[in-house]
């Protein structure tokens, strides 16, 4: 980390886009069933919970050190704004694109439009539509935007200028999110919530990976304070041991690639299966991100340099639009290869997708995204004496 900003993460950004772009193709083109292979694809779908770690950190991390210094948090209405702008005007031009022009989803039904448009497609059964079923996730994103300033409020209240205390409040809020998060997901799996399938796409059963990603703020904002906590520069050194966290991250994606993770392919996982996966997936996201969170980004690393390699820089930043077109991209894409799906071709089907999704994530960012950061931050910025708010590409 360097004066609040945190290099590595664009990085990861390119990196959590990539895999999502690359399980797609995957799952389209039938190669998830290939041996040895096809299992490690299928399980790319990790990438959201890559997501919303980067999420829950970048968010709330100027929340958490506001605490510990007793001074102003982000503004509510800022926050609001500069969330607003940097979420809904790409994600609005693309589902308009989308539900205009996909041919397979002709005609589309008024209703539909206002659905998604709104980002209420997670809670009302029957509007799964081609080209936006990747935007699930960024609908649970809202929900976490919209939930962050009363986390937050609950957890900063107490302890003000007591940066030990203040952490350790914040420390226990985060774990009853992660109790709350668990049940929820666990009595969704066994009985049901609300007779509903849409539940399992409801921001309580993600809450627990957001809520990882405010733990690592919560350590990152108290060790940037003077004083020692022992436990935390434990947790930094782990995260200076760039190898072994990669080492430990891998395995355990390897290990869930297997059946005990689960079925690759939409067929319906058991409770256990979907537990454990779900349950992997945190802890496969924390130690790869920790080096990022935590990590030492001059020390010279070869994981340092990928991440601020200017490519993957680049990628990361236009992270954002890349997950927004890269499904109607690739719809496309089988129709200008004249494939059925599930007809196999994922070399090349998966080079054409990335090569338009990255044209299009390049336009989005300089047509849309970036102009509108700037028009918010210039007239939105932060208040005298607040600290600075984190400026986080979105994480679907």
């Amino acid at each position: 980390m360097m004066n609040g900003v945190f290099p590595l993460l664009d990085g990861y950004r390119a990196i959590a886009a990539l895999m999502v772009l690359t399980t797609h193709v995957a799952f389209t083109t039938a190669e998830i069933s290939t041996p040895v292979i096809g299992p490690l694809l299928g399980r790319m779908d990790f990438a959201v919970t890559l997501f919303f770690l980067l999420s829950g950190f970048l968010l709330y991390r100027p929340w958490s050190l506001a605490a510990m210094i007793d001074r102003p948090g982000p503004g509510v209405g800022r926050y609001a704004i500069r969330r607003a702008g940097r979420i809904l005007p790409a994600y609005a031009l693309m589902v308009i694109v989308t539900l205009a022009l996909l041919p397979e989803i002709q005609p589309v039904a008024p209703d539909t439009w206002a659905v998604h448009l709104a980002m209420l497609h997670i809670y009302l059964p029957g509007y799964t539509v081609e080209g936006l079923t990747q935007t699930w996730s960024l609908a649970v994103e809202v929900a976490f935007y919209a939930a962050l300033p009363f986390i937050a409020w609950i957890a900063g209240r107490r302890f003000r200028a007591d940066p030990d205390r203040s952490a350790r409040r914040q420390l226990s809020v985060v774990a009853v999110m992660i109790v709350i998060s668990l049940a929820f997901k666990t009595v969704n799996l066994t009985i049901g919530i609300f007779d509903t399938p849409q539940a399992a796409f409801w921001l309580p059963g993600f809450l627990d990976w957001f809520a990882l990603g405010i733990a690592a703020a919560v350590v990152s904002a108290r060790l940037s304070l003077p004083g020692r906590v022992a436990w935390m520069e434990r947790v930094r050194m782990l995260a200076h041991d760039t190898p072994t966290c990669l080492i430990i991250a891998a395995a355990l994606y390897v290990i869930l690639a297997t059946p005990l993770g689960g079925p690759w392919t939409l067929t319906p996982a058991t409770t256990l299966e979907s537990l454990i996966k779900h349950i992997g997936f945190a802890a496969i996201a924390l130690f790869l991100l920790l080096p990022g969170f935590l990590g030492r980004w001059d020390d010279g690393s070869a994981w340092a340099r990928f991440c601020r390699h200017p490519v993957m820089v680049y990628l990361g930043r236009i992270s954002y639009g890349i997950f927004l077109w890269h499904l109607v991209l690739l719809r496309l894409m089988i129709e200008v290869f004249n494939l059925p799906t599930f007809s196999g071709w994922f070399v090349p089907i998966w080079a054409a997708t990335l090569i338009v999704s990255i044209a299009a994530g390049s336009l989005s960012w300089f047509l849309i995204e970036r102009p509108i950061q700037r028009l918010t931050h210039r007239r939105w910025g932060s208040r005298s004496g607040s600290v600075p708010l984190s400026q986080p590409s979105p994480a679907p």
